[in-house]
């Protein structure tokens, strides 16, 4: 509403009283006047014109103007009913012709902001659209980045629980090999110590039997 307000503001302005051309005449405010073929009221009347119409000044004569109409006829009217200002009945008409054509103006000025204002609107819901679908993106990838992050800590930790096992296996075999030496060892320990027993044995037996052959013969002595 401001802006037909404004319009129509300016139309008013642009309406105010102006000096006319200098060949410009109008009719005074009266209901009509006469246009005769000569300079007197005897003459015969060629057309009859009412109040703002329009006239283009010939010449003078006394109280007649020889003027031509806007339909192209030539006469005379008496100079009373005559003036170069502009009448209000014509100033009125002229506003009324401005006001509607900038009120028409006015409406296509508001159509289009309308529109523009529903577009503004559909752009608003569109962009909070976009806001939320940004900020689930967002989540999403924070959430994407965290989870990265966990398989990567995971595959880390699975490197090291691999290297362990590994280390394990390694310490395993190992341990394997050197229970296989001590076990070797344990039995050529064991072999070593039956055969020693043995050969102890056997010395003592040796022994024992000179000792008693010799005592044999003593007595036999």
């Amino acid at each position: 509403m401001r802006i037909i307000q404004c319009i129509v503001l300016m139309g008013m302005l642009a309406c105010l009283p102006v000096l006319a051309a200098a060949e410009q005449l109008f009719v005074t405010e009266v209901q009509e006047i006469t246009v005769r073929t000569g300079p007197s009221l005897e003459s015969k009347i060629v057309q009859l014109l009412k109040s703002g119409a329009k006239l283009e000044k010939l010449k003078e004569e006394g109280d007649w103007i020889n003027v031509r109409t806007e339909t192209g006829k030539e006469g005379w009217v008496l100079k009373r009913y005559i003036t170069a200002e502009t009448p209000i009945k014509v100033k009125f008409e002229d506003f009324k012709a401005k006001n509607a054509d900038l009120v028409e103006k006015a409406d296509k000025v508001e159509a289009i902001i309308g529109k523009y204002e529903e577009e503004n609107k559909t752009l608003r819901k569109n962009l909070t659209t976009l806001q939320g679908d940004n900020a689930k993106i967002k989540q999403d990838y924070d959430a994407l980045t965290q989870a990265n992050a966990n398989v990567a800590d995971l595959a880390r930790k699975y490197q090291e629980l691999k290297d362990f096992v590994e280390a394990g296996k390694q310490d395993a075999e190992k341990l394997k090999r050197e229970n296989a030496m001590l076990r070797d060892l344990s039995d050529v320990k064991w072999f070593l110590a039956g055969g020693g027993v043995f050969f102890g044995g056997w010395v003592f037996g040796y022994l024992l039997g000179r000792s008693s052959k010799k005592k044999s013969n003593r007595m036999y002595l």
